[in-house]
């Protein structure tokens, strides 16, 4: 009786090497925040924003990507989406892309480098470049994303002055961050208690902003714009 043999099948060692790499990558990566927020303008709803905030690795070499997409309906309608990148445990901002699309598109992307913002604007009008400081220690929170004043409270959750770059405003602010004590918010029917910051960013509005036990944003009022968002449910975890 004859045997038949069967051969091994070859697989290529480059489609090994990916699969290993990504499965390395996907068990590396820690979601520290996501979800929804709901946007209220003298009290009526204009809008969402949706978000995540994930990190892959650890310690210097961490790479922190937030990511959100905000639709509100004032006028005709205007979508901001954005994604930040920032590096290390200390949450370096140091890649950021937005487009603004209100009636037309504005797009932003840009880098921190050798101390210094440099953006590239895209718009209907054409494409600009613009320069600035970004100090050291400086955080990223642009016009109208909240998701992004987490890394606020994380920089500074013992108030302080914290450089503030602003993107869509092609400038840094600096910014007051003041402790305003420990309140009871409610978030989706359930309570849960936060903690309150002011956040005054010079010649800007100030900003009012809880936070649960983890730096977490659950609360972002502008009280002179009548705006605040609040999120859609309590954060996982």
């Amino acid at each position: 009786m004859h045997r038949r043999s069967v051969g091994r099948l070859a697989v290529p060692a480059s489609l090994v090497l990916s699969v290993l790499l990504a499965s390395s990558a996907h068990a590396q990566t820690t979601t520290i925040d996501e979800g929804a927020f709901r946007l209220t303008v003298g009290g009526q709803d204009v809008g969402t924003e949706t978000f995540s905030i994930r990190r892959n690795g650890s310690g210097p070499n961490a790479v922190t990507i937030a990511q959100g997409r905000g639709q509100v309906q004032d006028g005709g309608g205007r979508t901001i989406a954005s994604s930040l990148e920032l590096s290390g445990a200390e949450l370096r901002p140091t890649a950021y892309q937005v487009t603004v699309q209100d009636g037309s598109p504005t797009k932003i992307a840009g880098r921190v480098t050798g101390g210094r913002f440099s953006a590239r604007i895209m718009s209907p009008s054409g494409e600009m470049m613009r320069e600035y400081l970004a100090s050291d220690g400086a955080v990223l929170v642009d016009e109208g994303v909240v998701h992004q004043y987490y890394f606020v409270v994380q920089r500074a959750s013992g108030g302080g002055r914290v450089p503030i770059i602003i993107p869509q405003l092609n400038r840094q602010v600096v910014a007051v961050v003041t402790p305003a004590g420990s309140e009871t918010l409610q978030i989706d029917g359930q309570s849960v208690s936060a903690r309150h910051y002011t956040v005054a960013p010079a010649g800007l509005p100030a900003r009012e902003v809880w936070v649960d036990g983890e730096g977490r944003v659950l609360r972002v009022a502008v009280p002179s714009r009548q705006f605040v968002a609040t999120r859609s449910s309590l954060p996982r975890g």
